[in-house]
């Protein structure tokens, strides 16, 4: 995938309210996609795309599976996302964020302009 469509699609999701609602919610516990619908009053297939979403964008990720009742699991997700940063400067926007490593990851700073798309904000 080209910089500039991952730096779109980063920057889309971190203004997106159910990608924020994801993020925080479950920057300081694990939680499962059942228990993120409820707690961020998402509807539940809205939330398992978010989730992949955030997921192919390096944001979030699987922190454990947790058995619930006789060998069926679920999946516990947990933020990667530790800073970001929107900028416009000079005619054009800049995202930077940074996420914690995986054990086999090293720390992933991105600093690359975007072009500006259109907005995501539904008509008023």
């Amino acid at each position: 995938m080209p910089p500039d469509q991952r730096m779109r699609e980063v920057s889309q999701l971190l203004a997106d309210d159910y990608s924020q609602k994801i993020l925080v919610n479950t920057y300081s516990i694990p939680m499962s996609a059942q228990r993120l619908s409820k707690a961020c009053q998402i509807p539940i297939a809205a939330c398992y795309r978010r989730i992949h979403e955030l997921e192919e964008a390096g944001l979030l990720s699987v922190d454990r599976e947790k058995e619930i009742y006789k060998g069926r699991k679920v999946r516990l997700y947990r933020c990667k996302l530790r800073s970001a940063t929107i900028k416009f400067n000079n005619g054009k926007f800049a995202v930077r964020y940074d996420c914690s490593p995986d054990e086999e990851e090293k720390p992933m700073v991105v600093d690359e302009p975007i072009q500006a798309s259109e907005s995501t904000e539904p008509p008023i």
